[in-house]
């Protein structure tokens, strides 16, 4: 089995690659069979925006990191040799607008451009149109697996499946949306720029009045190594 490995740091990256030779595996950063992120969220969203899809065994490197396993690496590597672990597979999600694509395995957030100019936009889900224009610093659409970060520091909720729209300081107080995995999220920029993000994705699409984004479960996922 070939193992790649992604630390926060230069020092912890040697730490685990020492740990995965001396373990037996074979360390290749070309077509690896699994990663081994080794920090906190911000690490991982790297790693799978570089390796979309193959298999990853998270471990603790920071405070922010929900999904980590706290088990010794050493004890971890041996189980991965025996195979005993399993894989879970969480659907992505994806946004477009115009010819630009998107896709986020946290989630997908619409944000204004500059802070003291809100942003006005309408909504319609399955073609249904909720509401008439809200106003406000934007939304953040979540998979079950981004439950635990942005959304959850809007609305203070989690949710274990579907998609969660949360509603970022908008004007009049909206309630967030908890909808089934096949939604169809329509958002149209009515007044006012804002940028599109996927995950930690440094690079964003500017988004201007009239500009509409088409957010849905994508066929893609993240898998994940649990003991």
């Amino acid at each position: 089995m070939k193992i790649a490995v992604f630390g926060r740091t230069p020092e912890s990256k040697a730490q685990i690659l020492k740990a995965v030779k001396k373990a037996g595996f074979n360390y290749s950063e070309k077509k690896p069979d699994l990663i081994i992120s080794y920090g906190g969220d911000g690490t991982f969203l790297f790693a799978e925006r570089k390796y979309p899809g193959i298999p990853k065994a998270l471990f603790r490197y920071s405070k922010i990191c929900k999904k980590c396993h706290n088990l010794p690496i050493n004890h971890a590597l041996e189980l991965i040799k025996k195979k005993k672990y399993r894989l879970v597979a969480h659907r992505k999600l994806q946004a477009r607008v115009n010819k630009t694509k998107m896709l986020a395995t946290n989630d997908i957030v619409i944000r204004n451009a500059i802070p003291t100019h809100a942003l006005r936009f309408k909504i319609s889900i399955n073609g249904k149109q909720i509401k008439d224009e809200f106003i406000g610093d934007g939304i953040v659409v979540a998979t079950t697996f981004g439950s635990t970060a942005y959304f959850e520091s809007i609305t203070r909720k989690k949710f274990k499946k579907g998609i969660g729209v949360a509603f970022n300081n908008t004007t009049v107080k909206q309630p967030p949306l908890f909808l089934n995995e096949n939604a169809k999220i329509k958002v149209k920029i009515t007044r006012g720029e804002a940028f599109l993000a996927a995950d930690n994705e440094p690079k964003m699409a500017m988004l201007t009045a009239g500009k509409s984004i088409t957010i849905t479960a994508s066929k893609k996922k993240t898998k994940l190594i649990t003991f």
